[in-house]
């Protein structure tokens, strides 16, 4: 899995269009269709399999679990992983 961390990276909305290019589309490529993101805050852990929208301050992730948009903050990320949905909680 790959593994970005708060403090090694700026975590931002440029940084999210750029690495996470491939969760915007509705139809995920070949490559990608197995991949999540697993976004860990100071409160909560979200596993999603596609960001619907972005803002200056903040994205939304359609997670796993409920299919459910959840609006996630830039400033509350700890740590952004993108990793195969088999590999969630290992």
């Amino acid at each position: 899995p790959k593994v970005f961390n708060r403090g090694e990276v700026m975590i931002n909305r440029r940084f999210v269009e750029t690495q996470f290019s491939g969760f915007f589309r509705m139809v995920p490529l070949e490559s990608e269709r197995d991949l999540v993101l697993v976004v860990k805050t100071a409160k909560q852990e979200f596993v999603g399999k596609r960001i619907s929208r972005i803002t200056a301050g903040e994205f939304y992730l359609v997670t796993i679990q409920s299919g459910q948009e959840v609006r996630i903050s830039f400033g509350e990320v700890a740590q952004i992983t993108i990793q195969h949905k088999d590999n969630i909680g290992k």
